[in-house]
């Protein structure tokens, strides 16, 4: 006889009986509760084995999320540094430029001093001209890649929260009410 067809035929006696007797007789014989709690413990071990997989793969993603915001933000902090060197490297050169064009004007005669000292105003005036386009184009691209670090940072942090979420939330559910059900079984009979 095949094991469905005696477990159905043991399965319709002992419910009969258990009719027959207003609960008298468990519903369940012994090795049935043995079996089904066998069964569930054994899907429970698994639901477990599965949440505790997608829990370090989200742990992973997570580490690699947070490395990725690291990176990003030692890029942010040295294009800050960068534009700082640049800015004084400016004002250095400005003062040079300055200090040259003054010396070479006390040295040379009237006509030759205003001579020099429009020479000098023009010099300074493209200087700070070139001077003032050169740190424009530095904060823009420290503040662009200010902008790109953060904006990597934050999709990283989300992905890894997405991920996390999405996989472990509904595992922890199923293995929750499959223990509860586990326990039931094994202290209700």
């Amino acid at each position: 006889m095949p094991r469905w067809l005696r477990e159905v035929t043991m399965g319709l006696v002992r419910k009969t009986l258990s009719v027959a007797t207003l609960g008298a007789v468990s519903f369940r014989g012994k090795k049935e509760r043995l079996r089904r709690a066998d069964r569930a413990l054994r899907d429970a071990e698994q639901d477990l084995a599965r949440e505790r997989s997608a829990r370090e793969t989200a742990e992973r993603r997570i580490g690699a999320a947070e490395e990725r915001v690291k990176h990003a933000t030692t890029e942010a902090s040295h294009a800050a540094r960068q534009l700082e060197k640049v800015k004084s490297k400016q004002k250095a050169e400005r003062r040079r430029r300055q200090g040259r064009a003054l010396g070479g004007v006390l040295a040379a005669a009237e006509p030759v001093v205003r001579s020099g000292a429009h020479a000098a105003r023009d010099a300074s005036a493209d200087a700070g001209r070139v001077g003032r386009r050169a740190a424009r184009r530095a904060r823009k691209a420290a503040a662009r890649s200010t902008r790109g670090a953060q904006k990597q940072a934050q999709r990283s942090l989300k992905r890894a929260v997405k991920s996390t979420k999405g996989v472990v939330g509904p595992v922890a559910d199923r293995v929750t009410e499959r223990v509860a059900e586990v326990v039931d079984q094994v202290s209700g009979h």
